[in-house]
C-alpha cells in the first residue's frame, strides 16, 4: 500500500475541509482503523490552525500527505517570506501544537512555528 496526495491550497477553510475527507476516505479503503483516522484528522485540523496563524490571507502553500503501510505523513510546505509577523492568540499559546504533538508520533517545526512534518504511526 502506498498513497501520495499533494494538493496546493489557498488559505481557505473549505478546501482544507475537502482535503481532510478525501484523506479520510482514503485511509478508511485501506483499512486504517477508526481511531486512527480521528487523530490524523485533528492533526490535519489543528496543522492548518498553526497555517492560518502564520500565513497571510491569498498566499497558497501546499499539503503532502504520504501514506504506507506503517505511518501517515502530513508535510505543510512553509511559505517562507509570506509567512506573516504577527502572532495570532492561537500562536502565541501554541494550543494546536500541543494538540498535534499528543495525537502525533513525530512533529517537526520550522523556526517561525509553522508545521512543517507530522508522522502517525499507523
Amino acid at each position: 500500500m502506498d498513497l501520495r496526495l499533494t494538493v496546493d491550497l489557498p488559505r481557505d477553510l473549505d478546501r482544507m475541509n475537502t482535503l481532510r475527507h478525501v484523506l479520510d476516505g482514503a485511509l478508511s479503503g485501506l483499512g486504517v482503523t477508526e481511531q486512527t483516522r480521528t487523530d490524523i484528522g485533528l492533526i490535519v485540523n489543528e496543522t492548518w490552525a498553526n497555517v492560518i496563524a502564520h500565513v497571510r490571507v491569498g498566499v497558497a502553500f501546499q499539503v503532502r500527505a504520504t501514506v504506507d503501510e506503517i505511518q501517515c505523513v502530513i508535510e505543510v510546505t512553509n511559505p517562507g517570506e509570506s509567512a506573516s509577523e504577527t502572532l495570532n492568540a492561537l500562536t502565541a499559546s501554541g494550543h494546536s501544537l500541543k494538540v498535534v504533538r499528543s495525537l502525533a508520533d513525530a512533529v517537526d517545526v520550522d523556526r517561525d512555528g509553522l508545521l512543517v512534518k507530522v508522522t502517525k504511526l499507523l
